[in-house]
């Protein structure tokens, strides 16, 4: 243990921070690891953020309406020169920042679907990661999928990449018999009679190859339904094009006791994905106890290779031998769950902060 004179406080970007019910994926991210940062560092760690952070910790507020990150930010860096140790859990660099800054970059989707993403935007993603690769004395990522991205697309000195999984939490929600019973019936649905996906319904998910998949077993099974459960993407329309019928259900956006009744109810979850920067719907459908049909990207496989059925992105018919099979085969639910909780004891949030403050505390 470092004496209180010697010990380095370290400075977080909170502004992603969000502790409501409401958080994103990059929220999730900053609120559960600065919560178990401070739980264990309390003494050592310092947040910085536009707004007062319900955390009894050293915070420096700096209000500001716009560009708070690249303008207040780098002024409050500038101007307060103990800021000499700069963690970003989600978001960008500041233009002006110490040279110990550590950044997570949780994917550069942008470089591999790049029409998914407003110019604007893309642009700032693109400049980002080209300044965090090049600025940044450390680097955090999620997978060893985005280690090899920012590798391939930057140039990225491998020796200052982190690969440190994300933590998963399942939320505190209590079911009721009636809960479950109000979302199956609000989509007619019947217990194992579905097939479930979760997320957005966009090109990148890949869900034309699903719904073509699906198609071809519910030929032979016609009470088996479809269920795509999220807010619509690029490339929507062209799926709302093949989902003709009453068999194929898009839920639009959904809450999380929606999203839990459905998860623990259905036959088996779907992810087609073409890209992901982690997959944390995969650990979802694991804590739900139901078993798993992924396409075979490099972050699902490291995931759930030992939780999950793989098909690649563009055969539809492995994928469909693995729908049906899941449909004809009662016996493959047990295999395919066997090992949900030995892999989600993997990914908890107290080894990530462990992860993530070694790093931090590396000169």
């Amino acid at each position: 243990m470092k004496s209180l004179e010697t010990r380095t406080m370290i400075y977080v970007d909170a502004s992603r921070y969000n502790n409501t019910k409401n958080r994103t994926g990059v929220e999730n991210y900053s609120y559960f690891l600065i919560n178990e940062l401070i739980r264990n560092h309390k003494s050592e760690i310092a947040l910085i953020s536009p707004r007062k952070i319900d955390q009894s910790v050293r915070q420096i507020i700096i209000p500001f309406p716009r560009l708070w990150t690249q303008l207040r930010l780098s002024w409050e860096i500038w101007r307060n020169k103990r800021i000499d140790n700069l963690f970003i859990p989600s978001h960008v660099m500041p233009l002006i920042h110490p040279k110990n800054t550590t950044i997570t970059i949780h994917d550069v989707a942008f470089k591999r679907f790049p029409n998914s993403y407003g110019w604007l935007s893309r642009t700032y993603l693109d400049f980002g990661a080209k300044f965090a690769v090049k600025r940044a004395q450390k680097i955090i990522v999620p997978s060893e999928a985005t280690k090899q991205d920012l590798i391939k697309f930057y140039q990225a000195n491998p020796d200052k990449i982190t690969v440190i999984p994300l933590g998963f939490e399942a939320p505190d929600i209590e079911l009721t018999t009636e809960d479950i019973a109000k979302t199956l019936n609000e989509y007619h649905l019947k217990p194992r009679h579905y097939f479930l996906f979760v997320g957005r319904i966009e090109t990148k998910k890949n869900l034309r190859i699903l719904i073509e998949a699906f198609k071809e077993v519910h030929k032979n099974n016609p009470y088996m339904k479809l269920v795509l459960a999220g807010k619509p993407g690029v490339g929507f329309a062209e799926i709302l094009r093949g989902t003709e019928g009453d068999n194929i259900i898009l839920t639009d956006y959904i809450g999380e006791k929606e999203k839990w009744a459905l998860m623990a109810n259905c036959l088996a979850f779907t992810f087609p994905s073409l890209f992901e920067g982690f997959g944390l719907p995969l650990l979802e459908a694991m804590a739900a106890g139901v078993p798993i049909v992924a396409s075979e990207i490099p972050t699902s496989y490291e995931i759930a290779k030992n939780n999950a059925l793989f098909f690649k992105t563009d055969d539809a018919q492995a994928l469909f031998h693995h729908l049906k099979m899941l449909v004809e085969q009662t016996g493959w639910w047990d295999k395919l769950i066997q090992n949900h909780e030995w892999t989600l004891g993997k990914y908890t949030w107290e080894k990530c902060a462990e992860k993530t403050w070694e790093t931090l505390e590396k000169s």
